[in-house]
């Protein structure tokens, strides 16, 4: 009986498969739509580019979501400060404060849902803070010291990111010695000389630079010894010459005195006691005396000894303004032509941003200056250009710089005793 009953069973089960069929379907189409919607979520998978320093917030849009979980390159995040676990709407969201080289790579935020278990990926390029390579704020300035005297160098440099920083004389890396001073004070840097030296005397560079770029600047020191041998040289030549005129002055008043002696002489020949007279005053009188003398003379001498004396009184001025002419040259001769102490070569800067270029000179009488670009004189009626003069410094300012603005602009110097020039290489760098 039991066994017809099992056999009845069996047969009965084998008479109506439609039900196992239908729940196995419906569990195969179930798992393939679960499938579909982690390939829909994964096929929508979103590139995000950050700078690094920002804070962002990332967002996935899942429907009934639950057991919410962030996860970054295979390891979960925390809910935290840096990385806050939020809900907007549909909207799971994680917001990282401070975005790292740490957040670079695949963050996925994964929750459970009706359908099962949904994943959003965002991958996630972080790239670097922008930033600009170092500048110039301020360059140092040449300068002309007397021996034993203090000398400072001093720069201030602008950038994102402090700089390395060398001080170079004549190219030769400077190292901290007991005169020699090396110092900061947040932007600012100085280089110190005490005492200086004629041995000091040369091209000091400094160098900044980080991994955005590099900026230089050259200025020049001269120590000069307390006596100067020029300038003892033209006042010897001045005095010579002074004294030399004088000289001749008196030889050609001597000769018009004899001249005009002679004449009187020869009107009172006829007295020979007169004459002896006259002759013993003529020898005996004083300088002063012989002045009046011939300025009496003038009036009762002849037609040809005026002539005489007219000619050495003119030879006598002509003396005297030349000594004066050669007083006025020397002087003129004593200034110095122009000269550019200190101009970087290359200059960068980022479009929008604020661009100086300085350049240092010298020169006597203070030279004109200009600075050319292209054949044409700055600002040229383009307002973001301004020039701005002193006595041994002249700087180039760009405001709003444009990557037209790159090229070469030529610093020209000119007084009456010569010219000089100088170009920089003004480079643009693309954003």
């Amino acid at each position: 009986c039991l066994q017809v009953h099992s056999h009845k069973l069996l047969w009965s089960k084998l008479k109506s498969p439609v039900p196992i069929s239908e729940e196995i379907l419906r569990k195969k189409m179930l798992h393939e739509e679960i499938l579909s919607c982690v390939k829909d979520m994964k096929s929508s998978e979103i590139q995000k580019s950050i700078k690094e320093g920002q804070s962002v917030t990332l967002r996935a849009n899942i429907h009934g979501a639950s057991d919410i979980r962030w996860i970054l390159n295979g390891q979960e995040l925390d809910n935290s400060e840096q990385y806050k676990y939020g809900v907007s709407g549909n909207d799971q969201t994680l917001t990282i404060k401070c975005v790292s080289q740490r957040e670079q790579g695949i963050i996925t935020c994964q929750a459970q849902t009706e359908q099962g278990l949904i994943r959003c990926q965002f991958n996630i390029n972080v790239t670097l803070k922008s930033s600009d390579a170092p500048y110039f704020l301020v360059q140092p300035r040449s300068q002309n010291v007397n021996e034993g005297q203090n000398v400072m160098f001093t720069c201030e440099i602008g950038g994102d990111l402090s700089p390395e920083l060398e001080w170079l004389k004549d190219n030769t890396l400077i190292c901290v010695t007991p005169n020699i001073k090396l110092s900061r004070s947040k932007n600012l840097y100085t280089l110190e000389i005490c005492e200086a030296t004629i041995a000091d005397s040369g091209k000091y560079t400094v160098k900044a630079r980080n991994k955005f770029g590099q900026c230089s600047a050259t200025s020049s020191l001269n120590v000069l010894t307390l006596v100067e041998e020029p300038i003892q040289m033209a006042i010897v030549e001045q005095r010579a010459s002074t004294e030399a005129a004088m000289s001749m002055q008196k030889s050609f008043l001597a000769s018009s005195v004899n001249v005009e002696a002679s004449s009187m002489q020869a009107s009172s020949y006829s007295s020979s006691s007169h004459s002896a007279v006259g002759q013993y005053s003529f020898d005996s009188m004083s300088a002063t005396s012989m002045s009046a003398m011939m300025a009496e003379s003038v009036v009762s001498m002849s037609s040809s000894s005026k002539t005489i004396g007219m000619s050495a009184c003119s030879h006598v001025k002509a003396l005297s303004i030349g000594a004066k002419t050669g007083e006025t040259l020397l002087a003129h001769v004593s200034g110095t032509p122009p000269k550019i102490e200190a101009l970087p070569q290359d200059v960068s800067a980022e479009p929008g941003k604020f661009l100086t270029v300085a350049g240092m000179f010298s020169g006597d009488p203070a030279p004109s200056v200009q600075w050319v670009r292209s054949g044409r004189t700055l600002p040229n009626g383009d307002e973001r250009f301004h020039v701005d003069n002193t006595a041994d410094l002249s700087t180039l300012m760009i405001s709003r710089v444009k990557e037209d603005d790159a090229g070469a602009y030529t610093l020209r110097l000119s007084n009456d005793l010569g010219s000089d020039s100088a170009t920089v290489n003004v480079h643009i760098r693309s954003m």
